[in-house]
């Protein structure tokens, strides 16, 4: 065996939400033929749901954001060497290990490409890339794609990355050596929008009292504009030791928008620092393979708690700030993260403030504790409970108004998801109680979302109901009712219900029934119609839109979209949607009669470079 083999390898995990940075001192090495030898540790441990380092996880927050499937659940993880034509389990194994991204985590791509980088670092590999696709519950399947080296590379530790061979090749690598990795950030996001008929031709009556509209479309027609961000940054990583690391991340974001959007037709330009944040991780792989894990965040950044029904957007867009639709900002302003790992089980505790709009900044502090893990392979389990210490974020009845300073939510949820080819159905649920520590108040919201999955079609699709309920407020009683949705968003598949009507009607005093398929009509494409009806869940509409406050029926309206995604590959995406929206009853007589149905287009590239 050459001597290079005897030298000590280190193979680590980067922190992410699922998979945290672990040194083990014991190394196996595997022959595999004449040219080509691994250096597997015997200890490594298994990853399971963690806190989120390179990527984690209000009212008048509008956003379709993670189009690029940030925060998205990891379905799968699989390899394939030479397009498929060689399967070998020990390189593998390698590879998974050297990427460190697992089923059950939630996926980051600052982070990823980081991994990716200490994958190209094995032994025998000529080079490597990774590709996403989205599974029939919206999760994601990753798959690494190796090209095997014809011949063994050098058996040192030598570093990579450009600050070592001078060369751009390895970007965004900027270092990355057994024990530490340096990586640079540098994405764009550019949306062009169109609407026509926005806010049902009426801005005027539907947008009264939001102080961002101060030039709202919707009123002359047909209204276009165009946004773009660029964001840059650096993420660390060192091992102090065997088992602790030290984490850190900075970036700034360049924002603009140009033409009539949503809100103004006023051209604006925006630069903020995004990511602030560092902290520490300490793991311990235990004998039997088990993980235990402690980690401690502290700074700006991105948080949400599984799909974000409740938590999700920890940062405004629009305003002074522009990109309202795009949406590239996602970092809390302060954020205080302890995380505790034991196998399959996690434990959060976190203190937030969200970084809102300075015109619309409620000053809200959040804090609470979250639970998930998995009691069998295909079903998951999560709880959490929350409390608002700070805020000045007002609820308001008939009668008087209320602070959402002592809000208090529990929070349960289930899902069932095993694998498309065991079982084709799946099934997801989600239950929460606001209560108040100053107030009487009792307010509910749910979901239940169950599908199904055809595997024989060459579109592989699958189809899916979900019914959701955002309870609100009865007027006769003297229990104040009315779901507040907090910082709740996502993408149009998450908690944006309805890409327009969302505009109009958000998470609160909502039933939503939504029919929903998913066609993978290429290898890189993804279609996704969806079918939408609105509800309201009482007539009482105190603290929605200021023309909505007292409603005439229940039937808010109904929506018709499709979203079509090409993956070029994970760092190149491109999104474009479509809806098509009618105002309810409800609306209709708000209105007077006056209006027009909601038409809008928009077309979504994601570059990363």
């Amino acid at each position: 065996m050459p001597n290079a083999l005897k030298k000590r390898l280190t193979l680590f995990f980067l922190p992410s939400n699922n998979d945290f940075l672990i040194f083990s001192n014991k190394i196996k090495i595997v022959k595999i033929d004449k040219n080509h030898y691994v250096g597997l540790r015997i200890r490594l441990c298994v990853t399971c749901s963690m806190l989120a380092v390179f990527g984690m996880a209000s009212p008048t927050v509008l956003a379709n954001s993670d189009s690029d499937f940030s925060g998205s659940r990891i379905e799968s993880v699989a390899v394939r060497f030479d397009g498929g034509a060689l399967e070998n389990t020990t390189y593998r194994d390698a590879v998974l290990k050297a990427f460190a991204v697992y089923p059950g985590g939630q996926y980051d791509p600052t982070r990823s490409n980081m991994m990716l980088a200490q994958v190209r670092r094995l032994k025998f590999v000529k080079a490597a890339s990774f590709q996403l696709q989205s599974s029939r519950a919206g999760n994601l399947a990753l798959t690494v794609d190796v090209i095997l080296s014809d011949k063994a590379k050098s058996l040192d530790d030598a570093p990579i990355g450009v600050l070592v061979n001078d060369s751009l090749q390895d970007f965004p690598t900027l270092y990355a050596d057994d024990r530490s990795v340096l990586q640079a950030k540098l994405e764009n996001k550019s949306m062009l929008f169109s609407n026509a008929g926005a806010f049902f031709g009426r801005p005027d009556v539907l947008t009264a009292g939001n102080p961002l509209a101060t030039s709202p479309s919707g009123k002359d027609g047909t209204d276009t504009w165009l946004e773009s961000s660029i964001e840059a940054g650096v993420y660390g990583l060192k091992a102090l030791n065997g088992r602790t690391s030290a984490f850190a991340g900075v970036s700034a974001i360049a924002s603009g928008s140009w033409g009539p959007e949503l809100f103004t037709d006023k051209t604006r330009h925006h630069v903020a620092v995004e990511d602030a944040y560092a902290g520490f991780i300490n793991s311990h792989a235990t004998e039997q393979g088990g993980l235990r894990q402690l980690s401690v965040l502290y700074g700006r950044k991105a948080f949400q708690v599984d799909s974000g029904m409740i938590l999700r957007l920890a940062s405004a867009n629009g305003g002074e700030r522009a990109a309202l639709q795009s949406n590239p900002r996602n970092a809390a302003e302060q954020l205080l993260h302890v995380q505790f790992v034991h196998d399959a089980h996690r434990v959060e505790l976190f203190r937030l403030n969200p970084d809102e709009l300075q015109e619309t900044d409620s000053k809200t502090v959040l804090q609470g504790i979250n639970y998930e893990g998995r009691v069998t392979p295909d079903i998951r389990l999560g709880a959490m409970w929350l409390e608002v210490p700070e805020s000045r974020f007002a609820y308001y009845t008939t009668a008087t108004t209320y602070s959402r300073q002592g809000l208090k939510v529990a929070d349960l949820r289930f899902a069932y998801e095993p694998p498309a080819a065991a079982v084709p159905v799946f099934f997801r649920a989600e239950y929460a109680r606001q209560t108040h520590s100053h107030i009487d108040m009792d307010a509910r919201a749910a979901y239940l979302e169950a599908g199904y999955q055809f595997l024989k079609p060459g579109w592989r699709p699958s189809f899916s109901y979900r019914y959701s309920r955002f309870s609100g407020d009865n007027p006769d009683t003297a229990t104040f009712e009315r779901w507040d949705p907090l910082y709740a968003g996502g993408s149009g598949d998450e908690w944006v219900q309805g890409l327009n009507q969302y505009k109009v009607v958000q998470t609160s005093n909502v039933i939503g029934h939504r029919f929903m398929a998913r066609l993978q009509v290429a290898p890189r494409w993804e279609l996704s119609p969806q079918l939408w009806f609105f509800k309201a869940d009482e007539l009482n509409n105190l603290g929605g839109a200021q023309a909505l406050s007292v409603l005439s029926s229940r039937d808010l309206g109904k929506e018709l979209n499709i979203t079509a995604r090409y993956v070029a590959n994970p760092n190149l995406i491109f999104v474009m949607s479509a809806a098509y929206t009618q105002p309810g009853k409800a609306i209709r007589q708000a209105l007077n009669q006056n209006y027009r149905n909601w038409f809008s287009a928009s077309a979504l590239m994601i570059a990363r470079f």
